[in-house]
């Protein structure tokens, strides 16, 4: 099939966006002992900064793609020697240096989860075996695996991509791509990102989502990146024909079809007409409408709707209205399920293509064909038992199988005998398919036989711990196997002396390495999450004591082994929510580390990539506000909400304000103040500012005196907010008229307090700062605070007169005994305007005491 839009050459970027789900190999049980020695030596070698080493960083399990689980997405230069092209139709360019075109490709699919037990599909591996290779493959092969050194497995740095969007267009951050992957450090969330954010990875990685899904751009490195390995849908010359008669094309597909690489290709082959790629911001379930997209000339836009849950009326009767589109000589193209095509697609047929997913041996091929490590792809593709795994599925999943063989590729390999047999060649390609299918099913049944051979708990812990903290120094891990089985609730028998395993044995047992560092490393990055997530779903009653364990270890490790346990932690739970589509565990981990105050920002951080993770990140929202609604949930983890509002609102804001509101209901103060800072932190972005106001003004007048006090503290952060030259931020502004009324409501409130809460004692400061430095809002400033008294209730008016008159104590002390100062006078001059104020004045009716 011709394509109209194929990417020309791609360069040296290398064409894996990281994927953990493709997870790594391990050795089998029987491994000799010289084989993890090698190993260990090979990562002690790569750790060792004087070897020439370079270790880029890896990436973290997130969710993009179309899938419900999915990794990162690092970002590269792009291909080079990419050349626009003019007019609508396009041809492929041959690769650089190569001389020839480059076959099909594809890259960044949409990938479902797997469900457990997946090896069960592919046959019994001990009955099927591989056909021995012809006589030329043969000497290729034994060629190839005896020069096979431990080559780590290419994985370019990147950020996850977690948009909300199952493969989210948002940009990555920028980072370099490495032609090795170094090996891995002491555990951590992600190690694609350098820096510190309050000392956490995640925090970090929290941050450049948000700045990615609040970029409405997509830079050219970025799509070119996406697009380095990619094969055309079978139907993409239908969709580029739509696109190109329609200005408008809704690509219609289910999870792992591909549709956000076919809407870049499809609009990058458009380049030629100078357009700039953008995505269409929009919370969930907003409006859409083509008058959206006016005022801008040349662009290629994504709408994504593929969220769960997300929804725009009348879509497509909206996507009729295509002149607006031509005329700015812009397209569009709309991502959606069938589900959803399928309620809101009326009217918009003329603008639908369902997507045929590419061809599944296709896809394998390209990424096999693109990865430098596997010498011999045609080995794997033809495989029956390969084959058969793969038939039938989307390019999303097939790409982790592709992931999977590449791992096994780079294993260390033991050179065979020159007088090796095809027979001998064939059965040991026989086990690595073994390898990779048990890895495409998170080693349960490895997993399994081994849990049955290993019933004595002091292994299962020290194989639980090991896995928990892989990379960490032993003398850490043997003590935390212990303190494990106190917290599962078992009593360790005493083992004095010899008696009992050693380290060397425990570690040999658990098929794990001790290296010359002292460090304990599984034999696989995969492996590790795999021995948690089979105790997650094995022991599913013992999960919260986990977690406290988990905790518990990451407060009292010495140094930055502790955070490097919650980082791992939280990249665990992350793979485990995504998968389990289930917070029963997230939440767990975060109301444990809210409780502990040096990992309350991990908690944070956690749960704000959960709420904007594309495929997790709508049921994480719904049970945020859940939760913020339960007032017998604990104060420190609604507290941290607060602060997950605060982070989520620069993407949601809408939906931030809502939970927040939730939170306004109560009458903790550490809830409250949590509640304050999130809403002071939205002020400071003008696009929020508006939504903002409502909310306040609503606090302000609604009938329950929680909320009213919630909203009050949330307004005194703002109060005590002041303009370069003094004046109150709320006193300037074109809404300041209509702020008037909340902003009398909110002091009057706080007046209201006995004692006063400390940020009032700040914002009336700052206030009086103006009025003393700008005398020409000095009236203003009076009447707010006039009003505040005696607009209200008249039973307060005493108690707010007299908060009222505390307050300006508090900023000019009354000293009798010494001159008048211009400071004293203003305050004087405040509390007689207040007094005289008074509805009953001096009467007997005055509701303010007299002097």
């Amino acid at each position: 099939m011709r394509s109209l839009f194929n990417p020309s050459d791609h360069g040296p970027a290398d064409p894996y966006e990281s994927d953990r789900s493709a997870v790594p190999l391990s050795p089998p049980a029987d491994a000799s002992p010289s084989v993890r020695t090698e190993q260990a030596a090979d990562r002690d070698v790569a750790r060792d900064p004087g070897s020439g080493a370079d270790p880029s960083p890896i990436e973290t399990t997130g969710m993009q793609a179309d899938g419900q689980e999915t990794h990162s997405l690092p970002e590269t230069a792009g291909p080079v020697g990419w050349q626009p092209r003019s007019g609508d139709r396009f041809e492929q360019a041959p690769v650089q240096g190569s001389g020839q075109t480059t076959a099909p490709t594809y890259s960044v699919h949409e990938e479902p989860a797997d469900s457990y037990g997946a090896a069960a599909r592919y046959g019994d591996p001990a009955q099927d075996t591989v056909t021995p290779p012809d006589a030329d493959t043969l000497q290729r092969l034994l060629a190839d695996v005896g020069s096979q050194t431990s080559r780590p497995p290419v994985d370019p740095a990147g950020t996850p991509d977690l948009g909300e969007g199952d493969d989210s267009v948002e940009e990555n951050a920028s980072s370099s791509q490495s032609a090795e992957r170094p090996p891995r450090s002491a555990p951590s969330v992600t190690q694609s990102i350098t820096g510190a954010n309050n000392g956490t990875v995640i925090g970090i990685q929290l941050q450049n989502i948000i700045n990615r899904m609040r970029n409405t751009d997509l830079r050219r490195a970025w799509v070119e990146e996406q697009l380095a390995v990619y094969v055309p849908a079978e139907n993409e010359e239908e969709a580029a024909t739509v696109l190109l008669r329609e200005n408008v094309l809704v690509l219609i597909g289910d999870t792992g079809t591909g549709r956000q690489t076919t809407a870049l290709h499809l609009l990058r082959g458009l380049s030629g007409k100078g357009l700039t790629l953008k995505r269409f911001l929009r919370e969930p379930d907003d409006p859409f409408a083509m008058d959206d997209l006016a005022g801008q000339r040349g662009v290629g836009w994504i709408l994504d709707l593929r969220a769960e849950g997300d929804a725009v009326s009348r879509l497509g009767y909206s996507l009729q209205k295509t002149d607006l589109l031509k005329d700015a000589g812009s397209y569009l193209v709309v991502l959606a399920s069938p589900q959803l095509w399928e309620t809101v697609g009326q009217g918009g047929d003329h603008a639908a293509v369902t997507l045929e997913a590419a061809e599944a041996k296709s896809v394998l091929r390209a990424y096999l064909a693109a990865a430098p490590e596997c010498a011999g792809p045609g080995l794997w593709i033809d495989n029956p038992r390969i084959a058969q795994a793969i038939a039938g599925r989307l390019p999303g999943e097939v790409k982790r199988w592709a992931d999977a063989i590449r791992e096994e590729e780079c294993r260390p390999a033991t050179a065979m005998l020159p007088s090796a047999t095809a027979d001998d060649v064939g059965a040991a390609f026989n086990e690595r398919i073994d390898r990779v299918i048990e890895a495409r099913a998170d080693w349960r049944n490895q997993l399994r036989d081994w849990h049955i051979g290993h019933p004595d708990s002091d292994h299962r812990n020290y194989l639980l711990a090991a896995a928990t903290m892989d990379g960490a120094p032993v003398e850490k891990i043997y003590p935390a196997a212990e303190s494990l089985a106190e917290a599962l609730g078992e009593t360790p028998v005493p083992r004095p002396g010899q008696q009992g395993p050693g380290i060397i044995e425990l570690t040999h047992m658990v098929g794990a390495v001790l290296s010359a560092d002292g460090t304990v490393t599984l034999p696989s990055e995969g492996y590790a999450e795999a021995v948690v997530e089979y105790f997650l779903v094995d022991r599913a009653h013992l999960v919260d004591r986990f977690t406290q364990w988990t905790a518990t270890q990451a407060v009292e490790l010495e140094g930055d082994l502790g955070l490097q346990l919650a980082d791992r932690v939280a990249e665990l739970v992350l793979r485990h929510t995504q998968k389990t589509r289930s917070v029963a565990l997230l939440k767990s981990v975060a109301t444990q580390w809210s409780a502990k105050k040096v990992l309350r920002e991990h908690a944070r951080d956690l749960l704000s990539v959960a709420a904007v993770d594309a495929g997790t990140g709508r049921m994480v929202r719904n049970k945020i506000l859940e939760w913020a609604r339960k007032e017998d949930e604990p104060v420190a983890l609604r507290a941290t909400l607060a602060a997950v509002c605060r982070q989520v609102s620069q993407v949601y804001p809408r939906e931030a304000l809502l939970r927040l509101d939730a939170l306004a209901e109560s009458g903790n103060q550490k809830i409250t103040d949590a509640v304050g800072r999130a809403i002071n932190e939205m002020w400071d972005n003008p696009d929020q500012r508006k939504k903002v106001r409502s909310v306040l003004r609503s606090w302000a007048a609604n009938s329950k005196a929680t909320v009213r006090s919630s909203g009050s503290h949330a307004f005194l952060h703002l109060a005590g907010r002041s303009d370069e030259d003094g004046t109150p931020s709320l006193l300037v502004g074109e809404d300041k008229e209509n702020d008037l009324p909340w902003i009398v409501q909110n002091w009057r409130t706080a007046l209201d307090h006995d004692p006063l809460p400390d940020p009032a004692v700040v914002a009336f400061s700052v206030w009086m700062d103006g009025a003393d430095t700008a005398p020409d809002i000095r009236d203003a400033v009076f009447d707010v605070f006039a009003r505040a008294v005696h607009d209200g209730p008249d039973e307060n008016r005493a108690v707010r007169f007299l908060s009222l008159n505390r307050l300006a104590t508090h900023w000019e002390p009354s000293e009798p005994t010494k001159p008048l100062t211009e400071r004293a006078r203003l305050r004087d001059e405040l509390i007689t305007c207040v007094r005289q104020a008074d509805p009953g004045n001096s009467g007997s009716h005055s509701g303010v005491p007299q002097t």
